[in-house]
């Protein structure tokens, strides 16, 4: 059984590193963090990321985007799933960090909050996508919730969120 589960993970990272997504865990046990590197200029990504309603091209398992409030730097939108499932989110942008930070503010049985930075690539035109990803169940949910499932939970969404975001933007730029 553990060979089996040592050659799951060891497949799942080679594969995200070929497709030049890195995910890994903090020193925090709550959080799971994650980078990749997208084709084209900062700050022409981060506006792209702060136009909440774009989330649908972005992300496949965003049906619809319902942004009900949108103030200067701050907004709360709900994220629906093609199942109909609600994500509601309270965002605060910091432009000059190219920073998104936001929480899930619809959810009694976990905190579940996230920082998306987009800064400058390495290489001309390019940009490092870095996420920082929290959850933990709270309240009763901590007695039947099992932390290692949240945690796996937790790196599995960050690895299909990064690999969407990369496949998008890369397809953006081939159209240009």
């Amino acid at each position: 059984m553990r060979w089996c589960l040592f050659l799951l993970a060891l497949l799942t990272a080679t594969a995200s590193a070929e497709r030049g997504v890195k995910v890994w865990q903090a020193s925090d046990p709550a959080i799971t963090e994650g980078e990749t590197t997208l084709v084209g200029d900062p700050a022409d990504l981060y506006a792209a990321c702060t136009s909440y309603a774009k989330w649908a091209e972005i992300f496949p398992d965003v049906q619809k985007v319902i942004v009900s409030d949108h103030k200067g730097t701050d907004a709360k939108v709900t994220l629906v799933a093609p199942s109909g499932h609600r994500d509601n989110l309270a965002f605060h942008a910091t432009p000059a960090a190219r920073m998104i930070y936001f929480e899930d503010t619809g959810n009694s049985h976990a905190e579940i909050w996230g920082e998306i930075v987009l800064a400058p690539g390495d290489a001309e035109r390019t940009t490092k996508l870095h996420i920082r990803l929290f959850a933990k169940a709270k309240g009763v949910a901590r007695l039947v919730v099992d932390g290692d499932a949240v945690k796996k939970t937790r790196e599995q969404k960050l690895e299909r969120q990064l690999s969407h975001v990369k496949g998008y933007f890369a397809r953006v730029a081939s159209q240009r």
